[in-house]
């Protein structure tokens, strides 16, 4: 398998101290400016009371239903999954913007960013993708969720909703409900509703006065953008081995991921360990081969598509850091895996899903092999204290190995944000590793190169870490990306 480099975002925006990995180490950023997006936002702190042990999905998640520009005071949202905790006036609520990337769709290495040149990923633009805010709703949520921004106003912001067309894939935002405790306690069971396309993916919470890390290990990892869903393909006529974007209607190529530039035809859901159709091919001129748009990998491309037998692996996916290279195909050995997704350019007062991974081409293996592994999710924590200490991990999935087809790529980290009002952060360790890409048959000793070997998966990036204490940014005891 293969581990994707990692770049870091240099323009921060309040006390923060980043880490991402690089090929096993950690590399810190620390600046000293202000960052709105963490603003002091009041809705009606400690509103939710002591939060006791806390433990499973404890956030609300509504879609946006129709895009609203900066200044609106009322989000258009549909019906809400994960906690069953409804809005309620006074509450405080975060708006982010999941999707919304724009990319180059031409099937050569200007794929994604527009740049001509190895690797063919990333996007021409980032639009609004990871924009977030808090906003305190000011009534209960129905078809609409009135709302109050910083400052008295409407949003900072504008959010867009929209389905895929033929020039963008979808575009999508959502509206998640942020418990207030007085002071609470972690839970090693507490987490995020997986991002299933419209919702999910967030662990957030707001604590007044101490929050007890309670020796927990929290866990959002694997619950970020989708690894690409791979299927077994006999081949068919309609692609070349040079091609960086095909129609998952046709019968060869691994699929793409899932990320910031939209959503795939196929895509592997890993809580039922099945290959979901979507229904709609997803990504400008197709959801498969090695481009790979956004953050998310590419589809391994096959070396023979006529009958999809020159199985390649599928590249990794990006956040903090690029995603790897799925390796290269079955006896004819070219290098034309998954290309990996790009590192998110953006600035850090936003925050992403880990992309997921691209899965291997694959024609003998059933079931979900090669599929790519899915990001991390997001953890948003403010507290007024930390104690105690304990370990938050945002990691992406490992792909999926196949016994003789490419291996899946692994999804990148997610993105962890944790404010401390007063003093350190206690004992907090956090984790936003790449998972890991799948080998290729992994039952069969290795015979000569190329002899039988298959491509593996490229391993997912690092992600992304940001901490603050009011007491000035410290390091905790523990701090891996």
């Amino acid at each position: 398998m293969n581990r994707g480099a990692t770049e870091v975002r240099l323009a921060l925006h309040f006390n923060i101290l980043r880490a991402v990995q690089i090929a096993g180490f950690v590399l810190l950023g620390l600046l000293i400016s202000a960052r709105p997006a963490l603003g002091q936002v009041c809705a009606v702190p400690g509103k939710d009371g002591p939060g006791g042990t806390l433990g499973g999905v404890i956030n609300t998640y509504y879609p946006g239903t129709a895009s609203v520009s900066a200044g609106a005071t009322s989000i258009p949202v549909g019906a809400s999954t994960g906690s069953a905790t409804p809005i309620a006036s006074g509450d405080l609520l975060m708006v982010i913007q999941m999707q919304d990337a724009a990319i180059n769709s031409s099937n050569t290495d200007s794929y994604g960013d527009g740049v001509g040149g190895a690797p063919g990923n990333g996007s021409t633009s980032l639009n609004n993708s990871g924009r977030f805010e808090y906003v305190v709703a000011t009534g209960a949520a129905g078809g609409t969720v009135p709302v109050r921004g910083a400052g008295g106003g409407g949003l900072l912001n504008s959010y867009t909703n929209a389905n895929a067309t033929a020039s963008q894939g979808q575009r999508r935002f959502q509206v998640v409900r942020i418990p207030q405790y007085s002071s609470a306690t972690l839970g090693s069971t507490l987490t995020a509703a997986p991002w299933n396309g419209t919702t999910g993916g967030i662990l957030a919470f707001d604590v007044t006065g101490d929050l007890n890390l309670g020796s927990a290990s929290v866990s959002v990892s694997g619950l970020g953008f989708r690894g690409g869903g791979t299927r077994q393909l006999a081949g068919g006529a309609g692609g070349t081995n040079a091609d960086y974007v095909n129609l998952s209607t046709n019968a060869f190529h691994g699929g793409k991921g899932e990320g910031i530039a939209g959503t795939p035809r196929y895509v592997y859901d890993a809580a039922l360990n099945t290959v979901t159709d979507t229904g709609v091919e997803g990504y400008p001129n197709g959801s498969t081969a090695r481009g790979a748009p956004g953050n998310a990998g590419g589809g391994g491309t096959d070396g023979q598509p006529s009958v999809n037998d020159r199985n390649s692996g599928g590249g990794g996916g990006g956040n903090g850091g690029a995603g790897g290279l799925g390796g290269n195909t079955w006896n004819s050995n070219l290098a034309i895996g998954g290309d990996g997704g790009a590192a998110f350019a953006g600035a850090a007062d936003l925050a992403v899903l880990g992309g997921g991974g691209g899965g291997g081409s694959r024609n003998n293996s059933s079931g979900t092999a090669s599929s790519g592994g899915a990001g991390g999710g997001i953890v948003m924590i403010r507290s007024g204290t930390f104690s105690g200490s304990g370990t938050i991990s945002a990691d992406g999935s490992n792909g999926n190995s196949a016994l003789n087809d490419g291996g899946g790529g692994g999804g990148a980290g997610g993105s962890v944000i944790v404010v401390a009002n007063s003093g350190g952060l206690g004992g907090l360790n956090i984790n936003a590793r790449g998972g890991r890409g799948a080998d290729a048959w992994p039952a069969q000793a290795p015979n000569g190169t190329p002899g039988d070997r298959h491509g593996p998966g490229g391993g997912g990036g690092g992600g992304f870490i940001a901490i603050s204490g009011a007491a000035g940014t410290t390091r905790p005891a523990a701090l891996t990306g």
